[in-house]
């Protein structure tokens, strides 16, 4: 293209944006045989696959073919369907879209999709906030994260958010870690991962879009849908707001019509928990033609489940699940050079795996560096004859953290066995957490180069307690505690020995 012709397609481009009249681009979504990224003679059109400028969906006539507007700073992608699979990046992201920057240099997009094997019940890893500043946080992904789900392969991953701490360089370490795991990932947008540094608040997820894509978009895997969403909205400065925009509100409009007849429910991953994003009502009423919806966000570095209550259908369950980085990599390392950094709940560090196919889903919680089965920290009074400075902590009872529990979890305690006491819920702060604390503040662990943890505060909404009688005999007891949720599908057992003297 000569100088000239380029400078006037930009003139036209400029004036088409300052009349508000984005040029209309057109495409080809098609199954790519031999994955070349070129529609060859063979290649099958593929027919009704739907495509969005982030506000408006439309989809491909009988010859596989889309027309669409373009909106002014949001890219152009494809809404995967079943049994299909966009190109995948080294880093196993999806190129399922084109970013604004690359529309203006022509008006025709092709899609190529590949064939992709879908079992209906699909496993996935869901990351809470890895908040990763420098690149020792990344070693820590690795071991906490990459190095365990290698071994326990999802069949998709989805970080919540909150990918670095403000340091938008760490997307590409972050993104190859995950990425050798070897299954897709799917990425949500987080506060921390806006780029501040725009003056335009349009642009505040550009870098992030360079490097994972559309911050909001849609997916259908196997016998489910998907919406991820972005409901970090960039006010004044370096200040931020939970709110969904206009545009995406409509998009989703869009999507809850197109696929309420195919499919009983949908799940959401979103950043920001609903009740901080202040148009969650408005929100909420476009879920209405899905009898079951799942929303997972991250953020809060605590784990609880809520509940949004709709008239005539079923509750809106949330599941708000923790960080990876527990408390910000916050306190001392352990022997592999990991921080601590219980999450503010006193939960360890680690993730969940969501199971679901569109009638059920099945969640439960993977504590980093433990086996499966350890799903709760039994705290229980220990009087110290040698560390004496630590008995300050003893009270007369014992607790049970159940980290994926909650107000509907039945906890129950056994002194001897066969005798079995309701444990009482109780929203406090979590003893484990207490201890970590009156570590640091005894300088246990001076000389160590660490971030403080600040003095814990929050109560956690998975802790039950049962005062311990005084007419419990002395010596030791194995004490057993069960737990079960019928609404969580939640079953575990676990001992803690007590020496009462």
């Amino acid at each position: 293209m000569s100088r000239s012709r380029f400078l006037f397609g930009l003139l036209v481009l400029i004036v088409q944006v300052a009349l508000g009249q984005l040029p209309k681009i057109s495409g080809r979504v098609y199954h790519d045989k031999n994955k070349n990224g070129i529609y060859d003679k063979g290649d099958k059109v593929l027919k009704g696959i739907l495509v969005s400028n982030g506000k408006d969906v439309v989809a491909t006539n009988t010859k596989g073919i889309y027309k669409i507007k373009t909106l002014e700073n949001n890219p152009l992608f494809i809404i995967k369907p079943k049994g299909y699979v966009s190109p995948r990046t080294p880093q196993n992201n999806l190129k399922f879209y084109y970013l604004f920057q690359e529309l203006t240099n022509k008006k025709s997009f092709d899609f190529p999709l590949y064939i992709n094997k879908e079992k209906d019940k699909v496993k996935i890893a869901l990351l809470g906030d890895p908040q990763s500043d420098v690149i020792d946080d990344i070693h820590h992904v690795n071991k906490l994260v990459t190095e365990e789900l290698v071994k326990n392969k999802p069949d998709l991953i989805i970080p919540l958010g909150d990918l670095s701490f403000d340091n938008l360089n760490i997307f590409k370490p972050l993104s190859e870690s995950l990425g050798l795991i070897g299954v897709p990932v799917f990425y949500v947008i987080g506060n921390h991962d806006l780029n501040f540094g725009e003056q335009e608040l349009s642009n505040r997820d550009k870098t992030y879009e360079a490097s994972f894509g559309p911050s909001y978009y849609a997916f259908e895997y196997g016998n489910n849908l998907f919406l991820v969403l972005n409901n970090n909205f960039p006010i004044n400065n370096r200040e931020y707001i939970g709110k969904f925009d206009e545009d995406q509100l409509t998009f989703v409009s869009h999507i809850t019509k197109k696929f309420a007849t195919k499919y009983n429910s949908i799940k959401v991953f979103t950043h920001i928990p609903l009740e901080y994003t202040s148009n969650k009502e408005e929100f909420i009423s476009l879920m209405n033609p899905f009898d079951k919806v799942l929303i997972a966000a991250g953020h809060t570095h605590t784990q609880y489940h809520s509940y949004f209550q709709r008239n005539q259908k079923p509750a809106v369950h949330q599941l708000v699940g923790g960080a990876v980085c527990g408390a910000w990599w916050q306190g001392a390392h352990d022997i592999h050079g990991v921080p601590f950094a219980m999450m503010y709940d006193g939960t360890p560090k680690g993730y969940w795996f969501l199971e679901t196919e569109d009638k059920d889903y099945h969640l439960s919680y993977k504590v980093s560096g433990a086996p499966i089965e350890k799903q709760m920290h039994i705290w229980v009074p220990e009087n110290k004859e040698w560390d004496t400075e630590m008995n300050i902590l003893n009270e007369p009872y014992v607790y049970a953290n159940v980290f994926a529990g909650g107000e509907s979890t039945k906890v129950e305690l056994s002194f001897d066995g066969t005798t079995w006491q309701s444990m009482e819920y109780y929203q406090g702060v979590a003893p484990e957490l207490k201890r970590f604390y009156l570590l640091q503040e005894l300088e246990r662990y001076k000389g160590q180069k660490l971030s403080k943890m600040p003095k814990p505060t929050t109560k956690s909404k998975h802790l039950w307690r049962l005062k311990i009688s005084e007419n419990l005999s002395k010596g030791m007891h194995l004490i057993r505690v069960r737990v079960k949720d019928d609404l969580l599908k939640l079953q575990a057992e676990d001992v803690r020995v007590f020496y009462k003297q």
